[in-house]
Protein backbone atom coordinates (compact mmCIF):
# COMPACT_ATOMS: atom_id res chain seq x y z
CA UNK A 1 0.00 0.00 0.00
CA UNK A 2 1.13 3.30 -1.19
CA UNK A 3 0.07 7.23 0.29
CA UNK A 4 0.53 9.94 -2.61
CA UNK A 5 1.77 13.25 -1.67
CA UNK A 6 1.16 16.18 -4.01
CA UNK A 7 4.56 16.24 -6.09
CA UNK A 8 3.94 12.65 -7.36
CA UNK A 9 0.24 13.48 -8.00
CA UNK A 10 1.23 16.76 -10.01
CA UNK A 11 3.56 14.89 -11.99
CA UNK A 12 0.50 12.48 -13.29
CA UNK A 13 -2.12 15.63 -13.23
CA UNK A 14 0.51 18.23 -15.55
CA UNK A 15 0.99 15.41 -18.36
CA UNK A 16 -2.25 14.59 -18.30
CA UNK A 17 -2.31 11.12 -16.84
CA UNK A 18 -3.88 10.34 -13.93
CA UNK A 19 -5.55 7.71 -15.31
CA UNK A 20 -2.39 5.95 -15.64
CA UNK A 21 -1.58 6.93 -11.92
CA UNK A 22 -5.09 4.97 -10.95
CA UNK A 23 -4.35 2.33 -13.39
CA UNK A 24 -0.75 1.48 -11.59
CA UNK A 25 -1.24 1.85 -8.37
CA UNK A 26 -5.57 0.35 -8.59
CA UNK A 27 -6.60 -0.15 -5.09
CA UNK A 28 -2.80 0.03 -3.12
CA UNK A 29 -3.05 4.16 -2.79
CA UNK A 30 -4.58 6.62 -0.88
CA UNK A 31 -4.12 10.74 0.09
CA UNK A 32 -4.71 13.15 2.48
CA UNK A 33 -7.15 15.45 2.60
CA UNK A 34 -4.38 17.91 3.16
CA UNK A 35 -2.91 17.04 0.01
CA UNK A 36 -5.93 17.57 -2.16
CA UNK A 37 -5.97 21.14 -0.47
CA UNK A 38 -2.43 21.67 -1.39
CA UNK A 39 -3.28 20.08 -5.30
CA UNK A 40 -6.20 22.37 -5.45
CA UNK A 41 -4.59 25.67 -4.18
CA UNK A 42 -1.98 24.20 -6.83
CA UNK A 43 -4.69 24.34 -9.60
CA UNK A 44 -6.14 27.85 -8.36
CA UNK A 45 -2.55 29.08 -9.26
CA UNK A 46 -2.97 27.27 -12.43
CA UNK A 47 0.32 24.71 -11.43
CA UNK A 48 -1.83 21.67 -12.40
CA UNK A 49 -5.06 21.12 -14.15
CA UNK A 50 -7.95 20.84 -12.65
CA UNK A 51 -8.20 16.96 -12.40
CA UNK A 52 -10.23 14.33 -10.52
CA UNK A 53 -7.85 12.72 -7.74
CA UNK A 54 -9.26 9.35 -7.33
CA UNK A 55 -7.43 7.71 -5.05
CA UNK A 56 -9.13 7.36 -1.40
CA UNK A 57 -9.01 10.11 0.66
CA UNK A 58 -7.80 8.99 4.62
CA UNK A 59 -8.72 11.08 7.51
CA UNK A 60 -5.48 10.85 9.63
CA UNK A 61 -6.80 9.31 13.22
CA UNK A 62 -5.50 11.19 16.75
CA UNK A 63 -2.46 9.45 16.13
CA UNK A 64 -1.15 10.59 13.09
CA UNK A 65 -2.39 13.64 13.46
CA UNK A 66 -0.02 14.27 16.32
CA UNK A 67 3.04 13.46 14.53
CA UNK A 68 2.05 15.21 11.21
CA UNK A 69 1.78 18.83 13.98
CA UNK A 70 5.09 17.52 14.93
CA UNK A 71 6.14 17.44 11.55
CA UNK A 72 4.64 20.57 9.93
CA UNK A 73 7.80 22.64 12.06
CA UNK A 74 9.81 21.90 8.95
CA UNK A 75 7.45 20.65 6.42
CA UNK A 76 4.19 21.22 4.03
CA UNK A 77 1.13 19.79 4.68
CA UNK A 78 1.06 16.88 2.38
CA UNK A 79 4.14 15.73 2.88
CA UNK A 80 3.75 16.00 6.70
CA UNK A 81 0.10 14.17 6.50
CA UNK A 82 1.60 11.62 4.16
CA UNK A 83 4.52 10.44 6.43
CA UNK A 84 2.64 10.47 9.72
CA UNK A 85 -0.30 8.15 7.66
CA UNK A 86 2.83 6.21 5.99
CA UNK A 87 4.54 5.83 9.60
CA UNK A 88 1.82 4.34 11.79
CA UNK A 89 -0.56 2.31 8.51
CA UNK A 90 2.96 0.79 7.27
CA UNK A 91 2.51 2.63 3.93
CA UNK A 92 5.10 3.36 1.35
CA UNK A 93 5.20 6.90 0.64
CA UNK A 94 5.34 8.44 -2.62
CA UNK A 95 6.91 11.80 -2.73
CA UNK A 96 9.57 13.52 -5.05
CA UNK A 97 10.51 15.85 -2.16
CA UNK A 98 13.99 15.82 -1.30
CA UNK A 99 13.50 16.52 2.47
CA UNK A 100 10.16 14.59 3.05
CA UNK A 101 12.05 11.80 1.50
CA UNK A 102 14.85 12.33 4.14
CA UNK A 103 12.87 12.75 7.06
CA UNK A 104 10.36 9.86 6.26
CA UNK A 105 13.28 7.48 6.18
CA UNK A 106 15.15 8.31 9.28
CA UNK A 107 11.47 7.19 10.57
CA UNK A 108 11.70 3.68 9.36
CA UNK A 109 9.04 4.58 6.45
CA UNK A 110 9.79 2.98 2.83
CA UNK A 111 9.88 5.77 0.18
CA UNK A 112 9.52 5.96 -3.59
CA UNK A 113 8.03 8.45 -6.08
CA UNK A 114 7.56 9.24 -9.72
CA UNK A 115 10.07 6.84 -10.62
CA UNK A 116 8.88 4.28 -9.02
CA UNK A 117 5.40 3.99 -10.04
CA UNK A 118 6.64 4.10 -13.65
CA UNK A 119 8.88 0.98 -12.69
CA UNK A 120 5.79 -0.06 -11.56
CA UNK A 121 3.57 0.50 -14.26
CA UNK A 122 6.20 -1.03 -16.36
CA UNK A 123 6.82 -4.30 -14.25
CA UNK A 124 2.87 -4.41 -14.21
CA UNK A 125 2.76 -4.38 -17.91
CA UNK A 126 0.61 -1.41 -17.27
CA UNK A 127 2.94 0.55 -19.59
CA UNK A 128 5.51 -0.65 -21.97
CA UNK A 129 9.03 0.42 -21.54
CA UNK A 130 9.26 2.97 -24.34
CA UNK A 131 5.66 4.71 -23.29
CA UNK A 132 6.85 4.56 -19.42
CA UNK A 133 10.02 6.69 -21.04
CA UNK A 134 7.71 8.85 -23.25
CA UNK A 135 5.81 9.63 -19.78
CA UNK A 136 8.87 9.98 -17.87
CA UNK A 137 10.00 12.91 -20.88
CA UNK A 138 7.07 14.23 -20.87
CA UNK A 139 7.12 14.86 -17.11
CA UNK A 140 10.66 16.33 -17.57
CA UNK A 141 9.57 18.83 -19.66
CA UNK A 142 6.67 19.94 -17.88
CA UNK A 143 9.23 20.78 -14.91
CA UNK A 144 9.64 17.44 -13.03
CA UNK A 145 13.52 17.12 -11.33
CA UNK A 146 13.91 13.91 -12.54
CA UNK A 147 17.43 11.76 -11.38
CA UNK A 148 17.29 9.54 -14.73
CA UNK A 149 16.36 10.66 -18.09
CA UNK A 150 15.49 6.94 -18.59
CA UNK A 151 13.84 4.15 -16.66
CA UNK A 152 16.74 1.42 -18.39
CA UNK A 153 19.00 3.51 -15.36
CA UNK A 154 16.98 2.09 -12.75
CA UNK A 155 15.11 -1.23 -13.94
CA UNK A 156 17.49 -4.03 -13.84
CA UNK A 157 18.62 -5.67 -16.90
CA UNK A 158 16.26 -8.53 -16.71
CA UNK A 159 13.08 -6.09 -16.86
CA UNK A 160 11.15 -5.49 -19.66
Amino acid sequence: MFVVDTTVLSNFAKTNSMDVLGKILSETALTTPHVVEEFMVGVKRGRYPPVEITLHIAELTPEEERLYQLLRAKLGKGESSCIAVAKHRGLILLSDDYDARKKARLLGVKVSGTIGVLVLGVKKGILTLEEGNELLEKMIETGFYSPVKRLEEVMPASSP
